[in-house]
């Protein structure tokens, strides 16, 4: 049979690599518009990952049990997902009903912050204006109150919105559970870009990373769920002393917006103060000062006596370390870097471990160390 010899190929190695580069590319391209055009769902499953990462060292447990991958994702998932439908129905419909009180409370024509409001303006014309409203003031005031009207129309339009996009949570529970599955082969997959040389060790530091942040936001979960009800706690007290409501609102609001520091604070302190000083049935302005130094109290305590020790031993940080971590991590990137001060320093903190293992070794260890070696030249008559 004859033999076809193919012509060379008019390209040359470099321009092989070129025409790879250039490929690569404009792949990368085509899936980042991809990506900007689909980004309206990405944070759901961004969501559904991240959850399912946090959970994902719980099914490597019963793995190690004896379960299978499907089987310990099917107990893990089902424990999690009946916890989360439990506090749903027991939080929602008080939570709901104290939501609805609160709105109505913003409506005119007997609601109490609309009258507030009201008595507000009456003070301000009666008092400081002398009644006399110059007609650029009236003016200004008119096109500001028609921003808010616009405003706040908008916003009541985006939740409405939201409410109806509230549907496809239905599959992040599908999410989920795929995405508990596919955790570590997709794990295994991405290892096979890193070279074969520092595969071992990257991979083992990535882990530890992992499980550090792990344990941070579980961390953080656990403290906010704590302030949460110890808020929740404090306002039924002064509940049951002044006659307040929406306490179950304010608690959870709390416990939600700890997460952030400083500003989370003091929107749940003015929260509790305006409730306060609105819904009391008994000495509102003492009810007022109360619920305000309690709320401060309770934040503070947690940001700087147990955040620091909880969150530290978690990410295996010192509290000093956590505190000047939030601090600078403010300063350089505001509410975003406080969030992320923690989990970075520890990372950090392993990536030196690795390239600096002696520089942290513990005082005791190192000083027990040299004493050993001491000894041993002393034995062999090298120390004389």
């Amino acid at each position: 049979m004859a033999q076809f010899h193919l012509p060379p190929s008019p390209w040359t190695p470099e321009q092989v690599q070129w025409l790879k580069r250039i490929g690569i590319a404009i792949f990368a391209l085509l899936v980042i518009f991809f990506l900007w055009q689909i980004r309206s769902i990405l944070p759901l499953f961004f969501v559904g990952f991240f959850i399912a990462y946090l959970l994902d060292p719980l099914v490597d447990r019963l793995e190690e049990r004896g379960f299978s991958r499907t089987g310990g994702t099917v107990v893990v998932f089902s424990v999690f997902f009946l916890v989360a439908v439990g506090l749903g129905l027991m939080l929602l419909p008080p939570l709901i009903e104290q939501l609805a009180a609160l709105i109505s409370s913003f409506l005119p024509p007997k609601g109490h912050y609309y009258l507030l409001v009201l008595q507000a303006i009456d003070f301000v014309e009666a008092k400081v204006l002398r009644e006399e409203v110059p007609p650029f003031l009236e003016q200004a005031l008119q096109r500001v109150s028609e921003q808010l009207g616009n405003f706040l129309l908008a916003r009541l339009q985006g939740a409405i919105s939201t409410l109806t996009g509230l549907f496809s949570l239905i599959i992040l529970p599908f999410i989920i559970f795929f995405a508990l599955q596919i955790v570590d082969p997709l794990r295994q997959r991405l290892s096979w870009w890193i070279p074969a040389e520092y595969r071992e060790a990257l991979a083992d530091l990535v882990s530890e990373i992992g499980q550090l942040v792990g344990r941070y936001v579980r961390g953080y979960f656990v403290l906010c769920f704590a302030v949460g009800l110890v808020e929740t706690v404090f306002l039924s007290v002064c509940r049951w002393f002044f006659g307040i409501n929406y306490v179950l609102a304010i608690g959870i609001l709390g416990g939600a917006t700890y997460a952030i520091p400083y500003f989370g604070a003091l929107l749940t302190t003015i929260a509790g103060g305006l409730a306060a000083y609105t819904t009391a049935q008994q000495h509102p302005i003492l009810c007022t000062i109360v619920v305000m130094v309690g709320l401060t109290v309770i934040n503070q305590s947690f940001d700087w006596l147990v955040m620091p020790r909880v969150v530290g031993k978690q990410v295996g940080l010192h509290p000093l370390t956590v505190l000047f971590a939030v601090m600078a991590g403010g300063t350089m990137m505001g509410v975003l870097g406080m969030l992320m001060a923690v989990p970075i320093a520890g990372a950090v903190k392993l990536m030196l471990e690795t390239l600096f293992p002696r520089h942290f070794v513990p005082v005791t260890e190192a000083k027990n160390a040299v004493k050993m070696t001491a000894g041993d030249q002393e034995k062999r008559g090298e120390g004389k």
